[in-house]
């Protein structure tokens, strides 16, 4: 059963810009997407099972920027394929800018930072979809 918090989540989606979203609590998934109608559409019977996927963390804490230009627009978008190794961001710390890797390659499904956002050690920036 849905709960009335699930149901007023998914009632502000409807009525929102948002064409996806996507939370994770308490190792409980919930992905929405709206289909051409722009009205959420329920998952079909023949639906592909949820894809695997890859957690880009940060590697230390420090200020997280997308772009050696420290510009606020990710360098990344949605649905964007990236590679195994390819460099997806970076982290200031004490003055010098770390590369951040992409531990695998996929599509980018999820973007969890903004750019002059603070960070800790082992915190989500990118989910990517294999």
């Amino acid at each position: 059963m849905i709960g009335d918090d699930v149901r007023e989540l998914i009632e502000l989606f409807n009525h929102s810009d948002l064409t996806e979203l996507s939370i994770e609590q308490r190792g409980r998934r919930l992905f929405l997407r709206k289909g051409e109608t722009g009205r959420l559409e329920a998952p079909s019977e023949n639906a592909p099972a949820e894809p695997e996927t890859s957690t880009v963390r940060a590697h230390m804490v420090g200020t997280f920027y997308w772009t050696p230009e420290k510009s606020s627009k990710p360098a990344l978008a949605l649905h964007q394929r990236v590679d195994k190794g390819q460099v997806v961001g970076l982290i200031e710390a004490m003055g010098i800018m770390n590369e951040v890797e992409a531990d695998a390659e996929g599509q980018v499904v999820e973007i969890a930072v903004a750019s002059g956002q603070p960070v800790e050690y082992g915190q989500t920036l990118l989910v990517l979809a294999r």
